[in-house]
Protein backbone atom coordinates (compact mmCIF):
# COMPACT_ATOMS: atom_id res chain seq x y z
CA UNK A 1 0.00 0.00 0.00
CA UNK A 2 1.61 3.51 -1.17
CA UNK A 3 0.19 6.43 1.39
CA UNK A 4 -0.84 9.64 -0.33
CA UNK A 5 1.38 12.51 0.62
CA UNK A 6 -1.51 15.08 0.03
CA UNK A 7 -4.75 15.45 -1.20
CA UNK A 8 -5.31 16.37 -4.75
CA UNK A 9 -7.98 18.21 -3.90
CA UNK A 10 -6.89 20.95 -1.37
CA UNK A 11 -4.75 23.43 -2.10
CA UNK A 12 -1.08 24.00 -0.38
CA UNK A 13 -0.04 27.09 1.74
CA UNK A 14 3.45 27.28 1.60
CA UNK A 15 5.11 28.17 -1.92
CA UNK A 16 6.81 25.45 -2.79
CA UNK A 17 5.66 22.64 -0.57
CA UNK A 18 4.83 19.96 -2.44
CA UNK A 19 3.62 16.67 0.02
CA UNK A 20 4.66 15.04 2.85
CA UNK A 21 7.39 13.06 2.12
CA UNK A 22 7.61 9.03 3.35
CA UNK A 23 10.36 7.12 4.71
CA UNK A 24 12.85 4.37 3.49
CA UNK A 25 9.50 2.38 4.77
CA UNK A 26 7.00 3.97 2.79
CA UNK A 27 5.71 5.17 6.44
CA UNK A 28 5.02 9.43 7.34
CA UNK A 29 7.78 10.84 8.62
CA UNK A 30 8.50 14.28 10.96
CA UNK A 31 10.22 16.45 9.28
CA UNK A 32 12.76 16.81 11.84
CA UNK A 33 13.27 13.18 12.05
CA UNK A 34 11.54 10.38 14.14
CA UNK A 35 12.16 8.42 17.64
CA UNK A 36 9.90 5.57 17.40
CA UNK A 37 10.35 4.15 20.86
CA UNK A 38 10.76 -0.16 21.21
CA UNK A 39 9.48 -3.06 23.42
CA UNK A 40 12.77 -2.50 25.18
CA UNK A 41 12.28 1.09 25.78
CA UNK A 42 9.20 0.66 27.01
CA UNK A 43 10.77 -1.92 29.47
CA UNK A 44 12.95 0.25 30.32
CA UNK A 45 10.35 2.65 31.93
CA UNK A 46 7.96 -0.02 33.27
CA UNK A 47 11.17 -1.28 34.93
CA UNK A 48 12.99 1.36 36.41
CA UNK A 49 12.07 3.78 39.66
CA UNK A 50 8.85 5.68 38.99
CA UNK A 51 8.85 8.34 41.64
CA UNK A 52 6.59 10.69 40.58
CA UNK A 53 3.74 8.02 41.03
CA UNK A 54 3.76 8.15 44.52
CA UNK A 55 2.14 11.65 44.07
CA UNK A 56 -0.74 9.78 42.26
CA UNK A 57 -2.41 9.01 45.44
CA UNK A 58 -5.86 10.23 45.52
CA UNK A 59 -4.48 12.91 42.73
CA UNK A 60 -6.99 15.73 41.83
CA UNK A 61 -7.58 17.65 38.51
CA UNK A 62 -6.52 21.14 38.98
CA UNK A 63 -8.99 22.08 36.42
CA UNK A 64 -12.20 23.34 37.66
CA UNK A 65 -15.36 22.83 36.01
CA UNK A 66 -18.81 24.44 35.55
CA UNK A 67 -21.97 22.65 33.00
CA UNK A 68 -23.05 24.58 30.26
CA UNK A 69 -26.32 25.78 30.52
CA UNK A 70 -27.08 26.34 27.00
CA UNK A 71 -24.87 24.30 24.52
CA UNK A 72 -26.73 24.63 21.42
CA UNK A 73 -25.74 28.60 22.10
CA UNK A 74 -22.99 29.41 19.22
CA UNK A 75 -23.29 32.86 18.81
CA UNK A 76 -20.89 34.24 20.62
CA UNK A 77 -17.15 34.06 19.33
CA UNK A 78 -14.92 32.29 21.99
CA UNK A 79 -13.39 29.13 23.10
CA UNK A 80 -14.78 26.30 25.72
CA UNK A 81 -12.17 24.15 26.94
CA UNK A 82 -13.89 20.58 27.80
CA UNK A 83 -10.73 18.69 28.87
CA UNK A 84 -7.62 17.15 27.75
CA UNK A 85 -6.96 18.35 24.20
CA UNK A 86 -11.22 18.50 23.06
CA UNK A 87 -12.00 22.46 22.66
CA UNK A 88 -14.57 23.88 21.40
CA UNK A 89 -14.71 26.81 19.38
CA UNK A 90 -17.48 29.38 18.01
CA UNK A 91 -16.71 31.79 15.30
CA UNK A 92 -19.49 34.08 13.90
CA UNK A 93 -21.89 31.24 14.32
CA UNK A 94 -19.75 28.14 13.20
CA UNK A 95 -18.71 25.86 15.70
CA UNK A 96 -16.06 23.65 15.96
CA UNK A 97 -15.44 20.67 17.91
CA UNK A 98 -11.35 19.27 17.89
CA UNK A 99 -10.31 15.91 19.36
CA UNK A 100 -13.50 14.73 21.36
CA UNK A 101 -12.98 12.11 23.50
CA UNK A 102 -16.29 12.56 25.70
CA UNK A 103 -18.34 9.62 25.86
CA UNK A 104 -17.78 6.89 29.03
CA UNK A 105 -14.63 5.05 28.32
CA UNK A 106 -13.68 2.34 30.39
CA UNK A 107 -9.74 2.41 29.95
CA UNK A 108 -9.30 5.94 30.81
CA UNK A 109 -10.49 7.24 33.95
CA UNK A 110 -11.57 10.67 33.22
CA UNK A 111 -10.60 13.15 36.29
CA UNK A 112 -13.05 16.18 35.08
CA UNK A 113 -16.44 16.19 34.07
CA UNK A 114 -17.50 16.19 30.68
CA UNK A 115 -19.87 19.69 30.84
CA UNK A 116 -22.80 18.50 29.08
CA UNK A 117 -24.70 15.48 27.48
CA UNK A 118 -23.41 14.02 24.26
CA UNK A 119 -27.37 13.98 23.05
CA UNK A 120 -27.13 17.94 23.63
CA UNK A 121 -24.18 18.63 21.36
CA UNK A 122 -26.27 19.02 18.08
CA UNK A 123 -25.05 22.27 16.17
CA UNK A 124 -21.55 21.16 15.23
CA UNK A 125 -19.96 22.17 11.94
CA UNK A 126 -16.35 21.03 11.61
CA UNK A 127 -15.17 18.10 13.76
CA UNK A 128 -11.35 18.41 13.92
CA UNK A 129 -9.35 15.38 14.65
CA UNK A 130 -5.68 15.72 14.53
CA UNK A 131 -4.34 12.20 14.70
CA UNK A 132 -5.03 8.07 14.96
CA UNK A 133 -4.63 7.78 18.84
CA UNK A 134 -7.33 6.62 21.74
CA UNK A 135 -6.73 9.75 23.51
CA UNK A 136 -7.41 12.23 20.63
CA UNK A 137 -9.91 9.79 18.08
CA UNK A 138 -12.32 8.31 20.64
CA UNK A 139 -14.58 5.43 18.42
CA UNK A 140 -17.35 5.95 20.71
CA UNK A 141 -17.45 9.65 20.94
CA UNK A 142 -17.03 10.44 17.28
CA UNK A 143 -20.00 7.47 16.25
CA UNK A 144 -22.05 9.52 18.99
CA UNK A 145 -21.34 13.27 17.85
CA UNK A 146 -22.26 12.24 14.42
CA UNK A 147 -25.27 10.38 14.74
CA UNK A 148 -25.97 13.88 16.41
CA UNK A 149 -24.20 15.89 14.02
CA UNK A 150 -24.71 14.06 10.39
CA UNK A 151 -23.99 17.65 8.42
CA UNK A 152 -20.69 17.79 10.79
CA UNK A 153 -17.48 18.12 7.97
CA UNK A 154 -14.67 15.97 9.20
CA UNK A 155 -11.12 17.72 8.75
CA UNK A 156 -8.15 15.32 9.66
CA UNK A 157 -5.11 13.91 8.61
CA UNK A 158 -3.79 11.78 5.27
CA UNK A 159 -5.32 7.93 5.10
CA UNK A 160 -7.44 8.63 8.38
CA UNK A 161 -10.54 8.72 6.92
CA UNK A 162 -10.76 4.70 5.44
CA UNK A 163 -10.72 3.91 9.83
CA UNK A 164 -14.02 6.50 10.69
CA UNK A 165 -15.55 5.06 7.39
CA UNK A 166 -15.20 1.36 9.37
CA UNK A 167 -16.61 2.67 11.81
CA UNK A 168 -19.80 3.05 9.87
CA UNK A 169 -19.13 6.72 9.60
CA UNK A 170 -21.25 8.70 6.84
CA UNK A 171 -20.53 12.38 7.56
CA UNK A 172 -18.37 13.94 4.56
CA UNK A 173 -14.37 13.76 5.58
CA UNK A 174 -11.68 16.00 4.18
CA UNK A 175 -8.08 14.49 4.93
CA UNK A 176 -5.25 16.92 4.35
CA UNK A 177 -1.60 16.69 4.14
CA UNK A 178 0.57 18.92 5.70
CA UNK A 179 0.13 23.12 4.96
CA UNK A 180 -2.45 22.26 3.00
CA UNK A 181 -5.64 23.98 3.39
CA UNK A 182 -9.41 22.72 4.37
CA UNK A 183 -12.42 23.75 2.41
CA UNK A 184 -14.85 25.58 4.68
CA UNK A 185 -16.93 28.52 4.99
CA UNK A 186 -15.81 31.66 3.30
CA UNK A 187 -15.43 33.44 6.33
CA UNK A 188 -13.02 30.74 7.98
CA UNK A 189 -9.69 28.91 6.83
CA UNK A 190 -7.78 25.65 8.71
CA UNK A 191 -4.99 25.11 7.66
CA UNK A 192 -3.09 21.59 8.78
CA UNK A 193 0.65 21.87 10.08
CA UNK A 194 2.84 19.57 10.94
CA UNK A 195 4.14 18.73 14.22
CA UNK A 196 6.36 16.47 15.95
CA UNK A 197 4.80 12.80 16.67
CA UNK A 198 3.51 9.94 15.41
CA UNK A 199 0.66 7.73 15.10
CA UNK A 200 -0.76 3.77 15.93
CA UNK A 201 -3.78 2.52 17.20
CA UNK A 202 -3.22 -1.08 17.38
CA UNK A 203 0.72 -2.82 17.25
CA UNK A 204 1.23 -3.10 13.46
CA UNK A 205 -0.37 0.54 12.00
CA UNK A 206 2.44 2.52 12.92
CA UNK A 207 2.78 5.51 11.51
CA UNK A 208 0.49 4.50 8.51
CA UNK A 209 -1.94 8.04 9.73
CA UNK A 210 -0.78 11.18 9.55
CA UNK A 211 -0.47 13.57 12.63
CA UNK A 212 -0.33 16.99 12.73
CA UNK A 213 -1.57 20.36 13.99
CA UNK A 214 -4.54 23.13 13.27
CA UNK A 215 -4.24 26.87 12.49
CA UNK A 216 -7.80 27.76 12.80
CA UNK A 217 -8.12 31.64 11.09
CA UNK A 218 -11.11 33.69 11.73
CA UNK A 219 -11.20 36.11 8.47
CA UNK A 220 -13.95 38.38 10.16
CA UNK A 221 -12.04 39.30 13.39
CA UNK A 222 -8.19 38.58 11.79
CA UNK A 223 -7.73 36.15 14.41
CA UNK A 224 -5.51 32.98 14.38
CA UNK A 225 -5.94 30.40 17.09
CA UNK A 226 -3.18 27.48 16.45
CA UNK A 227 -3.89 23.81 18.30
CA UNK A 228 -0.93 21.87 18.34
CA UNK A 229 -1.99 18.91 19.02
CA UNK A 230 0.51 16.41 20.73
CA UNK A 231 4.12 17.34 19.89
CA UNK A 232 7.13 17.03 20.80
CA UNK A 233 9.66 20.18 20.48
CA UNK A 234 11.05 20.82 17.49
CA UNK A 235 11.80 23.43 14.73
CA UNK A 236 8.70 23.26 13.61
CA UNK A 237 6.83 25.59 15.98
CA UNK A 238 9.20 28.50 14.56
CA UNK A 239 8.44 27.49 10.96
CA UNK A 240 5.20 27.91 12.35
CA UNK A 241 5.35 30.97 13.96
CA UNK A 242 7.28 32.74 11.13
CA UNK A 243 4.33 31.95 8.72
CA UNK A 244 1.45 32.80 10.53
CA UNK A 245 0.60 36.12 12.97
CA UNK A 246 -1.27 33.88 16.21
CA UNK A 247 -3.27 35.20 18.68
CA UNK A 248 -3.90 31.63 21.18
CA UNK A 249 -1.82 28.86 21.02
CA UNK A 250 -3.40 25.53 23.08
CA UNK A 251 -0.09 23.88 23.61
CA UNK A 252 0.23 20.37 25.78
CA UNK A 253 1.86 20.63 28.81
CA UNK A 254 1.11 17.08 30.10
CA UNK A 255 2.15 13.29 29.56
CA UNK A 256 6.10 13.75 29.92
CA UNK A 257 7.12 11.85 32.52
CA UNK A 258 9.58 10.23 32.34
CA UNK A 259 11.53 12.65 30.04
CA UNK A 260 13.69 10.60 28.37
CA UNK A 261 10.86 8.68 27.04
CA UNK A 262 8.39 11.35 26.45
CA UNK A 263 10.42 14.13 24.92
CA UNK A 264 10.19 13.30 21.49
CA UNK A 265 6.25 13.33 21.70
CA UNK A 266 5.08 15.53 23.84
CA UNK A 267 6.06 18.95 25.09
CA UNK A 268 6.46 19.35 29.16
CA UNK A 269 5.81 22.98 30.69
CA UNK A 270 9.76 23.57 29.66
CA UNK A 271 9.20 22.85 26.37
CA UNK A 272 5.73 23.94 25.86
CA UNK A 273 7.22 27.63 26.95
CA UNK A 274 9.85 27.18 24.61
CA UNK A 275 7.28 26.35 22.06
CA UNK A 276 5.30 29.19 22.48
CA UNK A 277 8.09 31.90 22.15
CA UNK A 278 8.79 30.65 19.32
CA UNK A 279 5.48 30.57 17.75
CA UNK A 280 5.39 34.34 19.26
CA UNK A 281 1.65 33.76 19.89
CA UNK A 282 0.41 36.49 21.91
CA UNK A 283 -1.13 34.11 24.42
CA UNK A 284 -1.11 30.67 25.03
CA UNK A 285 -3.48 27.93 26.83
CA UNK A 286 -1.79 25.13 28.56
CA UNK A 287 -3.59 21.59 27.49
CA UNK A 288 -3.14 17.87 27.50
CA UNK A 289 -3.30 17.74 31.43
CA UNK A 290 -5.17 17.22 34.20
CA UNK A 291 -7.74 14.97 32.91
CA UNK A 292 -6.36 11.77 31.49
CA UNK A 293 -3.69 9.90 33.45
CA UNK A 294 -1.14 9.08 30.94
CA UNK A 295 2.08 8.71 32.38
CA UNK A 296 4.20 9.11 35.19
CA UNK A 297 3.29 12.52 36.37
CA UNK A 298 -0.02 13.61 38.40
CA UNK A 299 -2.44 15.20 36.28
CA UNK A 300 -2.29 17.94 39.03
CA UNK A 301 1.90 18.37 38.38
CA UNK A 302 2.18 20.23 34.78
CA UNK A 303 0.49 23.11 36.15
CA UNK A 304 1.81 23.14 39.50
CA UNK A 305 5.52 23.01 37.68
CA UNK A 306 4.40 25.99 35.21
CA UNK A 307 3.16 27.82 38.22
CA UNK A 308 6.46 27.30 40.65
CA UNK A 309 9.10 27.28 37.53
CA UNK A 310 8.28 29.25 35.60
CA UNK A 311 6.80 32.37 36.78
CA UNK A 312 7.56 34.67 33.95
CA UNK A 313 5.12 32.38 31.58
CA UNK A 314 2.09 33.59 33.73
CA UNK A 315 0.87 36.55 32.52
CA UNK A 316 0.27 34.93 29.09
CA UNK A 317 -1.57 32.43 30.33
CA UNK A 318 -5.30 31.94 29.99
CA UNK A 319 -5.61 28.83 31.91
CA UNK A 320 -8.22 26.13 30.78
CA UNK A 321 -11.60 26.09 32.78
CA UNK A 322 -13.66 23.26 31.47
CA UNK A 323 -16.98 24.38 30.53
CA UNK A 324 -16.32 28.77 30.77
CA UNK A 325 -16.38 30.27 27.69
CA UNK A 326 -13.43 32.81 26.47
CA UNK A 327 -13.95 35.25 24.97
CA UNK A 328 -10.40 37.87 24.97
CA UNK A 329 -7.40 36.68 23.82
Amino acid sequence: MTLKSFNSKLKFVKPDWKGNELNSKGLYTNLYGDDIKKFSDLWRWMSNPRPLTKLKKEQVSPLSWKPINNITDKSTNGIIPIGHACFIIDLNNIRILIDPVIAPNRFMKRYTEVPFQIKELVNVDYLLLSHNHRDHIDKNSVIQICRYNPGAIILTGLEIGKILKGWGIKNEIQEAGWYQQYKTSENLAIDYLPNQHWSRRWISDTNLNLWGSFMIQDKVSQKNIYFAGDSGYGAHFSDIGNDYNIDLALIGIGAYEPQWFMHPAHTGPTDAIKAFKDLKAKYWMPMHYGTFDLSDEPVYYPEKIVREQHPEAIEHIIWMQIGEKITSF
